[in-house]
């Protein structure tokens, strides 16, 4: 069965638990609190005062809900291994990760949301392209902008294979690992070389074809790869790219239907995908 779990939307923003299905979140000025404006006090005088104002716009959970069918016959005549229940069960659980998995994907390499965005003017698979001098500018515009270095990067498959055949790339590993050793390019080997903490690397595929017709098979995650600032774990005051706020946690269940004779197994997830601060990420658009 193709069931793959390589899925990378859960560690590209931090989940928020939230108590109710829409309300507001507070984003500071960021103008306000880096604009210096302290001065000197003369004796008897007061200091000199300023404030800071907040926006509150709203996110919203919007449940996402899939199940499948289960008939008593199925379950009576299956021979191992087949095992229905738990099969469907699966089958379920990798509907809910692929909505997530093509949310996420659509925020962070989505056109207009980034403060920041370029399209190479020469492509990474050609091997006079200079990716790292491009993710140099990415990081000089997120830096002069928010003033925090890029620590995650998100890159979709198509643009990695380029990424980690390309000789710039090899030649900085094969410098570091010596003349007579290989060269392996690994994510942790590019994300130090970019300067970032982590990169991910998106590989899932999905059918986009309709069931009965003919298969389509494309990556979710496209030709693209983003540079930014997100937060370790959800933190008040302080910056995040973004954030995925949940209202209810992926649950799987399972119902009868006796006149049909059959179960059903249902899964739901209830989330938002939030850009909660379009100035501390860079995406790179169709780099190959």
């Amino acid at each position: 069965a193709y069931n793959p779990n390589n899925y990378i939307a859960g560690g590209v923003f931090p989940n928020v638990p939230v108590v109710n299905i829409t309300g507001k979140y507070f984003v500071y000025s960021k103008g306000d609190w880096l604009r210096r404006e302290a001065k000197p006090r003369a004796p008897g005088s007061r200091a000199v005062r300023g404030g800071y104002s907040l926006s509150s716009p709203l996110y919203t959970c919007i449940e996402t809900a899939f199940a499948t069918p289960v008939t008593d016959e199925q379950v009576a005549n299956s021979t191992t291994p087949l095992r229905p229940l738990e099969d469907g069960t699966k089958f379920v659980t990798r509907q809910l990760l692929a909505d997530m998995e093509s949310q996420v994907a659509g925020q962070v390499f989505g056109n207009s949301i980034w403060s920041g965005s370029a399209t190479p003017s020469l492509l990474w698979n050609n091997p006079t392209s200079t990716p790292l001098e491009d993710v140099e500018a990415g990081f000089e515009s997120v830096v002069s902008t928010i003033g925090i270095l890029p620590n995650k990067g998100v890159v979709g498959y198509n643009a990695w294979s380029d990424l980690k055949n390309h000789p710039d790339i090899v030649e900085r590993i094969k410098g570091v690992a010596g003349p007579q050793s290989p060269a392996i390019v690994t994510q942790k080997a590019v994300a130090a070389l970019f300067g970032l903490d982590d990169l991910l690397i998106g590989s899932q595929i999905e059918n986009t074809g309709a069931e009965g017709a003919a298969d389509s098979m494309a990556f979710i995650w496209g030709k693209h790869l983003w540079i930014g600032y997100v937060s370790d774990a959800p933190s008040l005051m302080t910056p995040s790219a973004g954030y995925v706020p949940t209202y209810k946690q992926r649950v799987i269940e399972r119902y009868r239907e006796d006149q049909e004779k059959q179960d059903v197994v249902a899964g739901y997830w209830s989330f938002d995908v939030l850009t909660t601060a379009a100035d501390a990420g860079y995406l790179f658009k169709s780099v190959v």
